[in-house]
């Protein structure tokens, strides 16, 4: 099995990569995807040598006593970082680990699964599953295409431009913000101890709706959802469309917030007329 300690800046080339596993204490990841060969272009290494292991296929970048199983419970790392950029296949599955890094991935259609403590972690267009665990730091998702498992204890979730088939969340203090489509017969499951929930839906989605929180307001823009109060409940349910989604949110002491996003503006058909004329401006 080929291996490489690398202490300095240095790129490696790959024919095919087939799994991609990430483990970094500091600094940034950047995981893209590209119709050229693989690679791993490393450009700065503070503190130990990355260790990059490549077998059938298989990539994986780190440090030899950061595991996988064992990264959340990095709360005090040592003082190694770089700076990595890795291309792989958009097909290609990743697994990406960090504590206390900022990383991006980018263009991937098998979705990704992805660990954090104290790390900044975006998705941008990337389709498939997504795995989130994570203890604290940010993770923000743009143009989400699949469903998405989140679990954290103080980390935000931050979803928009994205169309979903779930989306199951379990948090603790942290915030969640989703501007998301959901799937006809998608689900979207939430819940919070003190951390606020705000989802914006399209006017036209199609769900069964329940809202709750035991003493953090309610409310919602939707006007076919009705409000229930009471001292230890404050409520907010009911059928949008023919309900055959489920939209679930369920907090102790934060609030929930449910926006309702207009209806998509449809471009007026051109009369012969002004096709006409518009042939003619060209001409």
């Amino acid at each position: 099995m080929p291996r490489w300690t690398v202490d300095a800046p240095m790129s490696l080339d790959f024919d095919d990569v087939t799994a991609l596993q990430v483990r970094l204490i500091d600094g940034t990841v950047a995981v893209l995807a590209t119709d050229d060969r693989p690679a791993v272009v490393v450009s700065d290494v503070r503190g130990r040598p990355l260790q990059v292991s490549y077998e059938e296929g298989a990539l994986t970048i780190g440090y030899e006593a950061l595991s996988w199983e064992r990264l959340l419970d990095w709360l005090k790392p040592a003082h190694d970082a770089a700076a990595i950029t890795v291309t792989v296949p958009a097909h290609c599955p990743v697994q990406l680990g960090v504590v206390s890094a900022a990383a991006v991935v980018s263009g991937l259609s098998s979705g990704a699964a992805v660990k954090g403590v104290s790390s900044e972690i975006t998705l941008d267009g990337v389709a498939g599953d997504v795995h989130a665990d994570t203890i604290s730091g940010a993770l923000e998702g743009r143009d989400i295409d699949g469903a998405v498992r989140f679990k954290s204890v103080s980390g935000d979730l931050t979803l928009a431009d994205s169309s979903l088939t779930r989306l199951e969340a379990d948090n603790i203090s942290g915030r969640v913000a989703a501007d998301v489509s959901l799937a006809a017969t998608g689900a979207m499951r939430i819940s919070t101890i003190s951390g606020d929930v705000t989802l914006r839906l399209p006017a036209e989605s199609d769900a069964r709706v329940r809202l709750d929180s035991a003493s953090g307001n309610v409310r919602s823009e939707f006007g076919s959802l009705r409000t229930a109060t009471s001292p230890a409940s404050h409520t907010v349910s009911g059928n949008l469309g023919g309900g055959s989604g489920i939209v679930s949110v369920s907090s102790v002491s934060g609030a929930v917030t449910l926006l309702r996003r207009p209806g998509r503006i449809t471009p007026r058909a051109q009369t012969p007329r002004a096709e006409a004329e518009m042939e003619s401006e060209t001409r």
